[in-house]
């Protein structure tokens, strides 16, 4: 039985490039590895230090890719 995780993973510079306090684009294959390792069962939690409406920029951001 194969165990699934839970992995945090920072929004700025990783998931999309360091451009705070706008969202900057989608790093390559970042969106598609996050999607994979949610498809094998795995919980991604967005860790980050945005707060308020810039976190909510960053929801609506990752919300837009599904």
């Amino acid at each position: 039985m194969r165990r699934s995780l839970l992995i945090a993973v920072d929004f700025d510079g990783t998931i999309v490039e360091d451009k705070y306090p706008a969202v900057g684009k989608a790093m390559p294959f970042a969106i598609e590895t996050l999607k994979m390792l949610q498809g094998d069962g795995h919980r991604i939690i967005l860790w980050t230090y945005r707060h308020g409406s810039k976190l909510q920029e960053a929801l609506d951001f990752m919300h837009a890719q599904e």
